[in-house]
């Protein structure tokens, strides 16, 4: 199977939000764990966060946007900019899912089921073995959690994924409550799924909560890992022996030490504190399964499978005749978990970037707008931010001109975040400068930055928003120009005059000093030394290089 990987020990996935609590107490973990993702596609303070956090903890990567499954071309903007944090961080390992997350270049940002056919099994370690060695590495993958089967499957979800493992060469990340999930909503046996595993290729364990709804389980990562699970747990390690081992919660996210408590849990379980109790049993009902009529193709089921999702119309993948039935959870409500799911998803992420819009056209119309966007534009990007990229076009076609303005200028605040992160010029850059040399220089602005000429005072209606008043009117039209920009990890928004804007806007054209001043008129040309010391002061050009 290839070389051990390292025993690090317990682990945690790591949360931005608990990092002053790390920085503080730097608390007894053995290694974190990172989403890939959030570092690949960002700068600015979650790198340096990162970079701050591996020069005390080992760090390991888990992606969620690999698609090891999609029969789409691998992404090499996907995986260039994986090798790339790969080479910064240089982790321990590298792990994804046995999963797809879209077809024909869109991405559902959910970790969707490959059905257990030999043509399936055939890609995925085609797949497999080309990522591993454009990453001149061996990769670990996460069994996964499902809530539907396929009829066309012609193998068990263990004997997959051994048999991927074998021919491969991958290792294997064992998320022990996922085959909890898997288990209860198909009715599988939890011993005899673990039992068939390869072992010693696991590197790490998985534990996490989930929502159980009665019918099914969704895999959550928001909630205590249920006993059950626990007792799985202790059975892996009894018959495997120690494996790197760390808890994820990804929602509902508590306090630092609730997280650390229930990895302390882990520890007491393999130390023998805890006696597990009896495996999980679950009634099968395999007699239920009506055999598939034909075998699929595999492109054939993916694509099936994403326009449901996508279109909104379960009957779009003919459940009854693709989907395994269920007691008390037909064929049609588990496709509609997953389109579910992907449009909870999104709306989720437009809603709370875009606060003082729906402020400004209401809860009713914004979540209409909102809603057809999900359905009308399909995000074809691994980045989910990149999701809002488009947003403000569709709402220019469908509010007011002041409601696209608005939206315009919220996708900046949240988009320029997490931007690339730039040297900021100083005064003492220009010291022993002359005047000529002074107006033939380039200036340019900061990565995180940019400049917005509006018809309408978006700022002003904006910081009315952000003070917290309930009743706010929609300003009548008045030019307004303003940047918003990121410095010292806050994002800042600065309004400015029109001969102000006009001279920066010249500037970051590629003009000189010299040539954006000749284009100016006079009054601006004796504006110009207040206007640049309020532009170093607060810090909205990039240093020279």
């Amino acid at each position: 199977m290839g070389k051990k990987f390292p025993e690090l020990g317990y682990g945690l996935g790591f949360r931005p939000t608990h990092f002053p609590f790390i920085q503080e107490h730097q608390p007894d973990i053995d290694w974190f764990e990172i989403i890939s993702e959030n570092y690949m596609d960002t700068g600015g303070k979650p790198r340096r966060t990162l970079d701050e956090l591996r020069e005390r903890y080992p760090i390991v990567m888990h992606g969620v946007s690999l698609s090891i499954g999609t029969v789409d071309p691998l992404n090499s903007e996907y995986l260039q900019k994986l090798k790339k944090l790969e080479r910064d961080i240089n982790p321990k390992w590298i792990s994804d899912h046995l999963c797809w997350t879209g077809v024909a270049h869109k991405n559902t940002h959910d970790l969707l089921p490959v059905p257990y056919t030999e043509e399936a099994l055939k890609h995925v370690i085609e797949r497999i073995k080309q990522v591993q060695d454009f990453l001149g590495r061996r990769i670990i993958l996460e069994n996964p959690s499902t809530y539907l089967e396929f009829t066309c499957s012609t193998m068990s979800e263990w004997e997959f994924i051994a048999r991927m493992a074998e021919g491969s060469g991958c290792g294997l990340l064992l998320d022990v409550n996922n085959i909890y999930v898997s288990c209860y909503n198909h009715r599988w046996d939890p011993k005899t799924y673990i039992d068939a595993l390869p072992l010693d290729a696991v590197a790490q364990i998985h534990l996490a909560g989930h929502t159980n709804k009665g019918t099914h389980i969704i895999d959550t990562h928001d909630d205590h890992v249920i006993d059950e699970v626990w007792s799985m747990y202790a059975y892996v390690m009894q018959k495997a022996g120690f494996i790197n081992t760390m808890i994820e919660w990804d929602d509902k996210i508590p306090e630092f030490p609730v997280v650390l408590a229930e990895l302390n849990k882990a520890r007491q379980w393999v130390a023998g504190n805890n006696h597990p109790t009896k495996m999980p049993e679950f009634q099968s009902f395999r007699h239920n399964i009506r055999p598939s009529e034909r075998l699929t193709p595999y492109v054939e089921e993916l694509g099936d499978m994403q326009d449901a999702i996508l279109s909104g119309d379960g009957e779009a993948m003919s459940p009854d005749q693709r989907i395994v039935p269920k007691p008390d959870f037909a064929p049609e409500e588990q496709i509609q978990s997953y389109i579910d799911g992907y449009r909870y998803r999104l709306f989720d992420i437009i809603y709370e970037d875009y606060p003082a819009l729906i402020k400004a056209i209401g809860t009713d119309e914004s979540s209409a707008i909102i809603d057809k966007y999900i359905e009308d534009t399909p995000s074809q990007h691994f980045n989910v931010a990149r999701y809002i990229d488009a947003f403000p076009e569709y709402v220019r076609g469908c509010s007011s001109p002041f409601a696209y303005e608005l939206c315009v200028f919220e996708t900046a605040i949240s988009r320029l975040f997490d931007g690339e992160e730039t040297l900021v010029l100083g005064q003492g850059d220009l010291a022993g400068i002359d005047e000529d040399s002074f107006m033939n220089m380039h200036l340019h602005p900061r990565k995180a930055l940019k400049l917005f000429a509006f018809s309408y005072p978006v700022n002003a209606y904006y910081e009315q928003h952000l003070g917290g008043a309930e009743e706010i009117v929609e300003p009548k039209k008045s030019p307004s120009y303003v940047t918003v920009y990121r410095h010292n990890d806050e994002m800042w928004r600065l309004d400015l005059e029109e001969g102000e804007y006009m001279v920066l806007s010249s500037l970051f054209a590629g003009l000189s000093v010299g040539e954006a001043l000749s284009a100016a008129g006079d009054e601006i040309v004796n504006n110009i030394g207040n206007w640049f010391s309020r532009w170093i002061s607060n810090g909205l050009l990039a240093k020279v290089q």
